[in-house]
């Protein structure tokens, strides 16, 4: 009878093995650090997040069953606290590549959509890191959610949508986990100063989010001013000189335009945001570059105008990255009961899926 004993053995380590198989996304970052950081929903604040992963970085998962998620703690050098979160996790598959998904929650989870979790994770106290470590996938540098409800994946374009509430007096104030972007050669250009009570030391009021310059994603502009103030945000062709606009009888006291056509406008107001003691207002507007090959390389600028007062803001040149992103992922981060939310296809975080065969 004891002759058996090692077989048995051997059959239960091999089942405890296959159990804790592991695959890291994006490629490559299983025992690398990634460069940027995103937040775990409600571990430090409540929100919603959805991952979109495309095939390409999950071939050696098509037809096994995903058991678990788990999100590593960024590089950054100091202890992170402890935090916990009621959380629903819910996996879908898309029914567009990641470049082709949308700003829209609902609109990115694909039919029969399964809930594999829902209740309190916690991320662990995790102590500071050693300068240039490789941040291990160990116990106190992760935050684990084990799946309820396995899933098996089959292909194509994983939505993994998670909502996050923060519990009470269980918060972290700094646990962030790890993620990768894609660098692109996009480029930001600042063509001249604006006017007004809120420009900075450099005559700035207006910015662009230079990483999100790429075919397929969303551009992100934001202007700074005056709470409840009206103004427009303007897109069009960079002018190769500032214009003037008093010699046209229009505006402040040294305002230029610094676009030569304008293809597209919108109307806004400055909102001030919910922190207590900020003077200052915002006003955000994000556009949709096609995921089209002719967008590639093209040149825009973007202004902003302040009314009643005919302040500008600073001029700004973008240039869009010449190649199309190749992380095949993406980004929805939005509020809690939002339906929408921002949209990112050069960052996303790094995960580690455990699966069975």
């Amino acid at each position: 009878m004891l002759r058996y004993v090692p077989c048995l053995l051997a059959l239960a380590s091999a089942s405890a093995l296959s159990a804790q198989q592991h695959h890291v996304v994006p490629a490559g970052y299983d025992n690398q650090n990634g460069d940027c950081r995103e937040l775990v929903p409600g571990i430090v604040a409540s929100g919603r997040e959805q991952l979109l992963i495309g095939q390409s970085q999950l071939t050696a998962l098509v037809g096994k069953t995903l058991q678990a998620i788990e999100f590593r703690r960024h590089k950054f050098l100091e202890p992170f606290p402890s935090g916990s979160s009621n959380v629903t996790v819910t996996l879908s598959i898309a029914p567009m590549s990641p470049l082709a998904s949308s700003q829209s929650f609902a609109a990115n989870i694909g039919p029969n959509p399964v809930q594999v979790f829902t209740g309190q994770i916690q991320a662990p106290t995790s102590p500071t890191p050693l300068p240039n470590a490789q941040i291990a996938w160990t116990p106190d540098n992760i935050v684990r959610i084990a799946f309820q409800t396995p899933f098996l994946y089959q292909g194509g374009t994983l939505c993994v949508d998670m909502s996050g509430t923060k519990v009470t007096n269980q918060s972290s104030a700094i646990w962030t986990a790890d993620a990768a972007s894609q660098t692109a050669d996009s480029v930001v250009t600042d063509l001249g100063p604006g006017t007004g009570p809120t420009c900075n030391a450099e005559g700035d009021w207006s910015s662009v989010y230079e990483s999100e310059l790429s075919a397929g994603s969303h551009v992100f502009m934001s202007a700074c001013g005056l709470p409840y103030t009206l103004c427009v945000a303007m897109l069009g062709h960079p002018s190769p000189f500032p214009i003037p606009l008093n010699a046209l009888g229009i505006g402040a006291p040294g305002a230029n335009c610094y676009l030569d056509e304008i293809y597209q406008s919108q109307l806004s107001v400055l909102v001030p945001p919910a922190a207590p003691g900020c003077t200052s207002a915002f006003a955000h507007w994000e556009l949709w570059l096609p995921n089209q090959p002719w967008i590639l390389g093209a040149e825009l600028a973007s202004q902003w105008l302040e009314l009643p007062g005919w302040n500008v803001s600073n001029g700004i040149k973008w240039t869009v990255a010449t190649s199309m992103p190749a992380l095949d992922m993406a980004m929805v981060v939005g509020e809690l009961a939002g339906v929408s939310g921002r949209r990112s296809v050069n960052v996303a975080h790094i995960v580690r899926f455990e699966y069975t065969n």
